[in-house]
């Protein structure tokens, strides 16, 4: 009788569990692989969070909207302003978190130079210094090998190969640890948590001009609570409150990211700038992009003509188009364009149009010093009379009462 003997198969593989407790001893940080993602970052945000207020990064609705937006299979280390750091990455259901952990010691005048660039009250510096020396110090490098260990143990693979980071910029504080609850500062915040979902819905909606209204009331609150009066790091946190309301408002995670990366490298390349008009442009030119592209997804459901006639008036703004030279100029007659724009509008082409130059007006009004005259010229309307009466109508005030209640 011949006795066969089987080959040896493939060496099982450790339990997840058993991986993520050895890293976690090794690298002297929570490790955590879950399926429960939403309450895995509740119990994220109750452990490791020390004010939402300061840290909003580190809260379980700003790690979910990180979560929903990440590529799968790519490592990501979110750094947040405060100094702390997290590896996440998401593969088939699951989520991996590393940390949050720190790169560098407490220096000397460390914590006091930061407390001072957000703005966060000086009372907070001996609970931050507390918070902070919790956590282990790790190297990047370390984090990364750790997640793409967990990946390849978990029969997956780290697609990228290198660790993605994310500057997910953040957060001042009003009083709260070891200060008097003041009734008035949080009446201030709440005003503040009002405006930013005030601009959020905006941008979902595709509404420039109400997203930067909202913008202006924004930078006009109190220097301890704005933090639009840090200009690098205001211009971060509303690129990312962009990001999460276009997501919102259906524009495809692609075009998100692309408009993001647009932004993001060149805010890198005019870098911590003191000029405030400067920041101010760049900030709306933003927010219009983004407001833009949402309108133009929503607009998807409008047929090939109307949608060739919006983008015609929205590129000539100030060049007057009649329906026949559009007509003429997309080949079909002034009637049709007229009946298919109105019914799919619900506005006829004229109204579209003065709508929209207004909008353009009271955005150049808001954000740059060109006078009443030039403005009026630039969207369209060589006789300044008439473009008042006409900005009048749709903002309910002259454009001088409108740069007056919404420039810095």
């Amino acid at each position: 009788m011949t006795t066969t003997r089987a080959e040896p198969g493939p060496e099982p593989r450790a339990p997840l569990e058993a991986i993520s407790a050895v890293l976690a001893e090794v690298l002297s940080c929570p490790v955590v692989v879950t399926t429960d993602v939403a309450s895995t970052l509740d119990a994220f945000e109750d452990a490791h969070c020390l004010d939402p207020r300061i840290q909003p990064a580190f809260t379980a609705t700003t790690l979910r909207g990180f979560v929903r937006e990440m590529a799968p299979n790519v490592v990501h280390e979110i750094l947040e302003p405060l100094g702390m750091a997290v590896v996440m990455v998401r593969w088939d259901e699951r989520l991996l978190l590393i940390g949050p952990y720190t790169h560098e010691p407490m220096h000397p005048g460390v914590a006091e130079e930061m407390m001072s660039r957000l703005g966060i009250p000086s009372a907070h510096l001996p609970v931050y210094k507390l918070y902070r020396t919790r956590y282990a110090i790790v190297d990047a490098e370390h984090a990364h090998r750790a997640a793409a260990a967990v990946l390849h143990a978990a029969g997956s693979e780290d697609v990228l190969g290198s660790l993605h980071q994310i500057e997910a910029e953040g957060g001042t504080i009003a009083p709260g640890y070891a200060e008097a609850p003041q009734s008035a500062s949080f009446t201030v915040i709440d005003e503040r948590y009002r405006l930013e979902r005030d601009f959020m819905d905006a941008v979902a909606d595709g509404s420039t001009e109400h997203a930067l209204a909202a913008l202006q009331r924004l930078a006009g609150m109190p220097q301890t609570i704005s933090y639009l009066n840090t200009p690098f790091l205001g211009t971060t946190i509303l690129r990312i409150m962009s990001r999460v309301a276009a997501q919102r408002g259906g524009l495809p995670p692609a075009t998100i990211d692309a408009i993001s990366q647009e932004y993001a490298q060149r805010l890198h390349r005019i870098g911590h700038t003191v000029d405030a008009r400067r920041t101010v442009g760049f900030t709306a030119q933003m927010v219009t992009d983004f407001c833009r592209h949402v309108r133009r997804h929503q607009q998807r459901s409008y047929s090939s003509l109307v949608r060739q006639v919006t983008d015609e008036i929205d590129l000539h703004l100030s060049h007057h188009v009649s329906t026949t030279e559009l007509s003429e100029r997309l080949g079909v007659s002034a009637s049709t364009l007229a009946r298919r724009f109105k019914a799919e509008t619900g506005l006829t082409v004229a109204t579209y149009a003065a709508r929209h130059r207004a909008e353009r007006a009271a955005r150049l009004l808001a954000t740059t010093s060109q006078s009443v005259r030039e403005i009026a010229l630039f969207v369209g309307y060589d006789d300044p009379n008439y473009f008042v009466k006409v900005f009048r109508a749709a903002h309910g005030m002259t454009p001088s009462a409108y740069r007056e209640a919404h420039a810095e």
